[in-house]
């Protein structure tokens, strides 16, 4: 019976994460830590920028996780979602995206979220799985990916169809909430922007990250306290991770790039668990509702979540973890 027990322990841990009363102290003291135990390396991509990524890898484990953060997200924000899977039987991999993270900028000022091609984060993404498969190349692979980090790994997987055996998409950037323009006037916007040669300027109603601006009742990504402290603990304690508002060339860009994704949906072999906010003020549903239909895809509503679902409130994280428990078998 005590083995029964201490498994079932263990398992608990895992389902439910670390509960939100007590996770000041978890997260500092073992979450991060764990994170920082990880391994890192610096990839020169076609640009010949520096690309950081980070990994753990254990002789036991016989699978292989990639993790993609969305925009602005440094890899060390998802300390405590990688903490929660560190007894499972995964190889761990997650990157920086080029311009932000501890990854190369393309700008002078570090805050401009700032692209010249949304391409150049889908050929990054390509590298950096080229090299998850030489660090382990012997297993499966899966995927967890994040709002942009899901829109770069749709398109590479219908590059490559069939490369991961399995993937999970929280709230990803299929459609974005282009507030108070719509989509195509935000893109038409943004292209007359970039031909007066302000594309590298930030784009219109956005500015540096401001932290006196930003507060828990002003945020529109989790009804979660104690994890909204710790994203701007974050950024606070390493002003080098910090990424403000895009410029007019992502935005323009991030448009051209998302607008017909959902066709991409019948490339794809891989089996997909999507998760849509029911509060996203973010990004929009119905294409990823479209990109679901074409896709080998089931869809998840989580009604009462932010754009933020792995960053939640515990009665939405934990379920969400739940669900990818279930859907990737551990």
């Amino acid at each position: 019976m005590k083995p029964f027990i201490l498994l079932m322990l263990c398992f608990s841990t895992f389902a439910w994460g670390i509960p939100e009363a007590d996770f000041p102290a978890l997260w500092k003291n073992e979450a991060l830590p764990y994170f920082q135990s990880f391994h890192n390396k610096i990839l020169k991509n076609k640009q010949s920028l520096n690309l950081r990524i980070f990994y753990k890898i254990r002789p036991e484990n016989h699978r292989n996780l990639v993790v993609v953060p969305g925009r602005t997200e440094p890899a060390i924000k998802y300390a405590e979602l990688l903490y929660d899977l560190r007894y499972t039987d995964f190889n761990i991999f997650i990157l920086d995206h080029q311009g932000q993270g501890q990854s190369q900028r393309l700008l002078k000022d570090p805050h401009k979220g700032h692209i010249i091609n949304f391409q150049d984060y889908v050929n990054d993404f390509e590298l950096f799985i080229d090299q998850v498969k030489e660090l382990a190349p012997k297993h499966d692979y899966y995927l967890i990916a994040h709002s942009m980090g899901a829109a770069i790994s749709a398109h590479f997987m219908a590059r490559r169809p069939e490369f991961f055996l399995k993937a999970v998409f929280v709230a990803p950037m299929f459609e974005m909430n282009t507030k108070p323009y719509s989509e195509r006037i935000a893109r038409y916007f943004s292209r007359l922007l970039i031909l007066a040669g302000r594309g590298a300027h930030y784009a219109p109603d956005r500015g540096p990250y401001l932290p006196e601006e930003d507060t828990f009742e002003r945020n529109e990504v989790t009804h979660s306290l104690v994890r909204f402290e710790a994203s701007k603990y974050l950024f606070m304690e390493y002003p080098h991770l910090v990424v403000g508002g895009p410029t007019s060339r992502w935005v323009n860009q991030a448009i051209n790039a998302t607008r017909k994704i959902d066709l991409l949906g019948s490339k794809i072999k891989t089996p997909i668990l999507l998760f849509q906010s029911g509060m996203d003020l973010i990004v929009k549903p119905n294409r990823q509702e479209t990109f679901c239909e074409k896709a080998n895809c089931q869809l998840k509503l989580f009604p009462d979540s932010h754009h933020e679902i792995l960053m939640e409130k515990d009665s939405i994280r934990d379920e969400a973890l739940s669900d990818i428990g279930v859907f990737l078998g551990f």
